[in-house]
């Protein structure tokens, strides 16, 4: 039996479990930390205010398994209005079973009938599986370099290409913004990501003979 999921608008009520599913996401993403309490606050604001954003959600049998987020800005290069796609994660049980297509489908038809002209979204450079997926959906990978400045110092957000690493034992540097291809870590990979059972590729020492390189 095929499950069909109600894709619909997020209400106040809907705040914690997408606080839950946002949790899911930034563990998995190289530059976000979870802060639920964070992460409540601003589903909340965009709630309340439908001209800053939408968020939907995919509501099955009264659980959401998944959401992703327009947030609304204006492009002068266009004349229009615009959107930048955040946020989008499925539950892990319910990855692979068309969950993903049905939201972002739901999100561009909204955004198309809306008289957007166009929805901009970010994803690791090494997600391949997120990269083949967009791209099966009509995105195209922009040759634009993200640059961003944090005003608030609290906020809980990670560098990769600062995340630098020293092997104790030989002085070996593990840079995340080259990785270890010879031992399949791809560029882009930061430390705390790699496998418990990698070593130094110079001295064989352990994950735990690493210090953080000031």
């Amino acid at each position: 039996m095929t499950i069909i999921p109600e894709i619909r608008v997020a209400t106040n009520s809907d705040v914690a479990r997408c606080t839950e599913l946002l949790e899911v996401l930034f563990s998995q993403e190289h530059e976000f930390i979870p802060n639920a309490e964070a992460q409540s606050k601003a589903l909340s604001v965009i709630i309340r205010n439908s001209e800053v954003g939408r968020i939907f959600v995919a509501d099955i049998d009264g659980v959401i398994q998944g959401m992703v987020m327009l947030l609304f800005t204006v492009s002068t290069f266009l004349g229009k209005k615009v959107a930048l796609l955040e946020d989008m994660i499925v539950a892990p049980a319910w990855r692979s079973k068309g969950l993903g297509t049905r939201l972002i489908d739901h999100a561009v038809n909204y955004a198309r009938r809306e008289g957007f002209g166009r929805i901009t979204l970010l994803t690791d450079s090494d997600n391949d599986t997120a990269k083949q997926f967009y791209h099966s959906k009509g995105f195209s990978k922009s040759g634009m370099v993200v640059f961003r400045k944090l005003l608030d110092e609290g906020t809980t957000m990670t560098n990769s290409e600062d995340n630098a690493r020293m092997c104790q034992e030989c002085g070996y540097v593990y840079d995340p913004a080259e990785g270890d291809p010879d031992n399949a870590i791809k560029p882009g990979t930061r430390f705390e990501k790699i496998s418990d059972e990698w070593a130094c590729p110079v001295c064989f020492a352990g994950k735990a003979m690493f210090d953080i390189l000031v």
